[in-house]
This record gives structure tokens, C-alpha cells and sequence, in this order.
């Protein structure tokens, strides 16, 4: 990539990440702290250079982490009132669920919207982060995120082609 293009999109992805934190202060949320949230889809997205055409991917696979979330969630719950210990509760439940859902993403569904593991565990690290609490605010954000990855994506390809004869 050459420096011009670097230049273009560094001046885009800041517009449009400033307009979109401008405007997530109007959303009437109940939490309003968890604008953070976007900063962990974003560069999933984003930062994995995904195509336009993948977005249904990423947004399915965050939907996706919701549920795996709330899986690993509850069974460390459950182990612990079972008065397990914390450290074995951990390796049991983590273990095995990371595995199951490995597994299932990528042989089962590997060739669906279900497959983009990174936003999964990025979305069941929030989740972790908030205690599985303000799930709208969550989901609303992420999916934010994911947008913003997505118009910064676009808008980049589109301005280096207008106004880049070579961006190699």
C-alpha cells in the first residue's frame, strides 16, 4: 500500500469512528458506558480486512457468541453453586465449551454465517466483561462496531479507487 492510500484511509476511519462515538451519545441506552463495546467489533472486522459480502458472517457469528456467552456463563454458575471450585470450574467449563463450540463453528458450520470465531470470543469477552447485563446495549453496540468496520471498509475501497490511479 502506498502512502497516499494510508493517508485516505487513516483521514476516513477517523471521520467516521468520530462521527459514529458523536452520535452514540444521542442513543438513548441505559448504559451509556459501554461504548468501549465497539472498539472490540470494529478492529474484528475491520482489522481482519473482511469484504463487504462477509458482513452477514460476522454479525450471525456475534449473534452466535450472545448464545455461546450465556452458555459458558451458566455453567460456571452452575458449577460454582455445585461448590466447585473456581480454578477447576474454569477448566472444566471453559474447556469443554471452547471445544464444543470450535468445533461446531469450524467443521459444522464452517461453510455459514456461523463462522467467524473472532467476533465469537470477542463477543463472549464483553459479555464476560459485563456479566451477561445490559444485552441490548451489548448486542446494539458490537452490531455498531461491526457497521463502522464495515463503512470504513467500503469507504476506503471506494475513495483509494477515486482517488488513487495505482494504491499498490
Amino acid at each position: 500500500m502506498n502512502k497516499r492510500y494510508l493517508v485516505i484511509m487513516s483521514i476516513w476511519v477517523g471521520l467516521i469512528v468520530g462521527l459514529y462515538c458523536m452520535l452514540y451519545q444521542f442513543i438513548p441506552f441505559p448504559a451509556k458506558n459501554l461504548i468501549w463495546v465497539t472498539f472490540v467489533s470494529l478492529p474484528i472486522y475491520f482489522g481482519a480486512g473482511a469484504k463487504p459480502q462477509e458482513f452477514p458472517h460476522y454479525f450471525c457469528s456475534m449473534i452466535a457468541g450472545v448464545i455461546w456467552a450465556f452458555i459458558y456463563l451458566g455453567g460456571i454458575n452452575w458449577f460454582i453453586q455445585m461448590g466447585v471450585g473456581v480454578p477447576l470450574t474454569m477448566l472444566i467449563v471453559v474447556g469443554v465449551i471452547t471445544a464444543v463450540l470450535c468445533a461446531i463453528h469450524l467443521i459444522i458450520t464452517a461453510n455459514t454465517w456461523f463462522n467467524k470465531l473472532p467476533i465469537m470470543f470477542g463477543t463472549i469477552a464483553v459479555l464476560f466483561h459485563t456479566n451477561g447485563q445490559d444485552l441490548l446495549t451489548v448486542t446494539a453496540t458490537l452490531t455498531g462496531g461491526l457497521i463502522v468496520g464495515l463503512l470504513c471498509t467500503v469507504g476506503t475501497n471506494w475513495l483509494s479507487k477515486a482517488l488513487i490511479k495505482d494504491p499498490a
